[in-house]
């Protein structure tokens, strides 16, 4: 994200690029902004096909209606380190959340050990019962 959280990006005016920039925004998403302009009120972005209010209020800090403005800054807040996106190790797609799975070695592995926690659970289970 190039956009920093102080500058509000004009939706009326801004480039592809500089929409891009913003964070949740593609480059789909931000063809669509383009094509339904104008916008007299920030809530009518909720017409761009997949801008829902939800969508809305994640986008606000970092767009405007109006002209470009700085926003004032906010009392000292807790800084957010920035994170470099890259590429997915993935060949599944974009999910991050199993990418160690991708060796047959570690998939075998990481059943092994959901496999032996249900086990564990199970005697655990009956020891419990056995002794009421």
């Amino acid at each position: 994200m190039t956009e920093s959280p102080l500058n509000l990006v004009n939706v009326n005016r801004a480039s592809l690029e500089e929409l891009v920039a913003i964070r949740g925004i593609g480059p789909g998403l931000a063809q669509g902004i383009i094509d339904d302009r104008p916008y007299t009120d920030i809530n009518d972005l909720v017409r761009v096909p997949g801008i829902n209010q939800i969508k809305l209020l994640s986008l606000m800090p970092f767009i405007t209606i109006g002209e470009k403005k700085t926003k004032k800054a906010a009392p000292k807040a807790i800084p957010q380190p920035e994170t470099q996106h890259a590429e997915p190790v993935s060949k599944l797609g974009h999910t991050e959340t199993f990418v160690f799975l991708e060796d047959r070695n570690e998939r075998q592995d990481a059943i092994l050990i959901i496999l032996g926690g249900f086990v564990f659970g199970l005697i655990l289970l009956m020891l419990r019962r056995s002794s009421r």
